[in-house]
């Protein structure tokens, strides 16, 4: 049986096909799979608390909750978009939230999940803006104010974020991998699935002589892609590849 995994979907009503694409996967193939895990930023804007209201995350959590309703099983991680994600997100879609970094069991294996935001240390600025939203009173502040203001502040650090990538350098925003190999180390594993750099792709290397596996899964802005895992085997698939395999 498989098990699905999907990170940056980014969705948002300037690209309908890609909510249909997503309609697809949930109505079709994820209902017979043993799980789809959602690893962060499923919407292109900023989640703005379990009162979410901007288009479309209302019509996208009523088909996440008719997916768990119907039986599927659905986990979900926070992104860089869902910093103030909390556990409400369960009665609103029926899935699971799990911690930034979680160690799953598929065919007997052992696999450490993130969003891959915490795995890019050499942006310091961005780490210190994570570690800021984090904090509890910053969550419970904002979460407190209204809806209104929360959309208009969240509207203004969208372009003020865009600016600041277009100084840095592309390895400064990719995943670091001395903070790869940490990671791993500390939690026991030998694969690692996470997305957010969007650069998908399979990567295989050694620590201490010990074969390790990491998956980078695909953005969904222009492509998109879903990693179906198969007992032990990997495939990163566009997601209408994969629907036409499963009809």
């Amino acid at each position: 049986m498989d098990t699905l995994f999907i990170s940056d979907v980014h969705l948002c009503q300037e690209r309908p096909e890609k909510l249909a694409l997503l309609q697809a996967l949930l109505r079709g193939p994820a209902r017979e799979a043993h799980a789809l895990y959602i690893l962060g930023d499923l919407f292109e804007h900023f989640w703005l608390g379990n009162d979410e209201r901007t288009p479309p995350a209302p019509q996208v959590l009523s088909e996440l909750k008719d997916f768990t309703a119907s039986g599927g099983q659905l986990f979900i991680l926070r992104g860089n978009r869902e910093l103030v994600l909390d556990r409400g997100i369960t009665e609103l879609t029926g899935g699971k939230l799990l911690p930034d970094l979680s160690i799953v069991e598929i065919a007997g294996k052992q696999i450490l999940l993130c969003h891959g935001d915490i795995l890019c240390s050499r942006d310091i600025g961005y780490q210190t803006y994570r570690q800021f939203m984090e904090h509890s009173a910053t969550r419970s502040l904002f979460l407190a104010l209204p809806y209104g203001v929360r959309s208009f502040l969240a509207r203004g650090l969208r372009p003020l974020m865009r600016r600041s990538l277009q100084y840095k350098r592309p390895e400064i925003v990719d995943a670091d991998q001395n903070t790869i190999e940490q990671v791993i180390r500390s939690h026991g594993v030998a694969e690692l699935i996470h997305g957010h750099t969007h650069r998908p792709g399979i990567h295989h290397f050694a620590i201490n002589g010990r074969e390790i596996r990491r998956i980078v899964l695909g953005d969904w802005y222009e492509d998109d892609s879903v990693l179906v895992c198969r007992g032990d085997q990997r495939h990163l698939l566009r997601v209408q590849d994969y629907l036409n395999q499963m009809t």
